[in-house]
C-alpha cells in the first residue's frame, strides 16, 4: 500500500500542471503522492525515482490496482546520481519531500525504509535541489515540502542551481511556529518572493482542491 501523510498530502495537492506535462517525484517512495496528485491532475505522465527497489515495486504494483491506465514510470537511482545517470531538461515539473533529518542526529528507526526516507547527509537536500534544476525544463515548476528549520538550506540550494523561489506556504494550527513549508519556484525565472500567511494543513488542502476543481 502506499503511504498517505500530511507531507504526501500537502505535496499531492500543490501541484497544477497542465494534461500532458511530465512530472517527476524525486525520492518517490511508494508513490503516494504521485497517485493522489494524479487525480486533479489528469493525462500526465509521471515518473518516480528512489534509491529504494521495494518501494517502486510496490508503487507500481499499488497503481497498476488503483489506476492501471496511468502512465507511470519508476527509475531506481541515487539522487546524487541523477545529473550523470538521466537526461536534462526532460520535466514540465518536479516534486519532492526530501528528508529532513541528519544522519547519527536523534533516534533512529529500526525499519530501514523509513530510517533512509526520513534522514541523509548534511549535503542531501542540495543533491535533491541540483537533480530537481538538471531534470526541470527552462519555466519547469519545482515544489518542495521540508521543515522550517532547513528553510535557509532551500533558499541556498535553489539559488545556487537557478530555481527561482516563488512562494513560500508556511503550514501549521494557528498561534503556533509552522510545522511545515511549502515552496514553490521556477527554474530560470525572475518572479519576486511571495510569502503567504500561515494556513493549517486540512484548510490549505481543501482550499486548494477547490481552486483546482473549479
Amino acid at each position: 500500500m502506499t503511504s498517505v501523510t500530511t507531507d504526501t498530502l500537502l505535496l499531492a495537492y500543490s501541484l497544477d500542471v497542465s494534461p500532458g506535462s511530465v512530472v517527476i517525484e524525486l525520492g518517490c517512495g511508494s508513490g503516494g503522492a504521485m497517485l493522489a496528485s494524479s487525480i486533479l491532475n489528469t493525462d500526465c505522465r509521471w515518473i518516480g525515482i528512489d534509491i529504494q527497489i521495494e518501494l517502486l515495486q510496490i508503487m507500481i504494483n499499488s497503481i497498476r490496482l488503483k489506476r492501471k491506465h496511468l502512465d507511470l514510470a519508476g527509475i531506481c537511482c541515487n539522487v546524487e546520481a541523477v545529473p550523470r545517470g538521466l537526461s536534462s531538461t526532460i520535466a514540465d515539473a518536479v516534486i519532492m519531500n526530501p528528508p529532513f533529518g541528519r544522519n547519527r542526529s536523534g533516534r533512529s528507526s529500526p525499519v530501514k525504509a523509513r530510517r533512509i526516507s526520513r534522514s541523509g547527509s548534511d549535503l542531501l537536500l542540495y543533491y535533491f535541489i541540483r537533480a530537481s534544476a538538471h531534470l526541470l525544463i527552462p519555466g519547469g515548476l519545482f515544489i518542495m515540502i521540508n521543515r522550517p528549520a532547513l528553510l535557509p538550506k532551500m533558499i541556498l540550494g535553489c539559488q545556487s542551481y537557478g530555481i527561482t523561489p516563488e512562494i513560500l506556504q508556511p503550514v501549521g494550527p494557528g498561534g503556533r511556529p509552522a510545522g511545515h513549508i511549502v515552496l514553490h519556484g521556477r527554474k530560470d525565472s525572475s518572479s519576486a518572493l511571495k510569502i503567504l500567511p500561515q494556513m493549517d494543513s486540512e484548510a490549505l488542502i481543501q482550499r486548494i482542491t477547490q481552486n483546482q476543481s473549479t
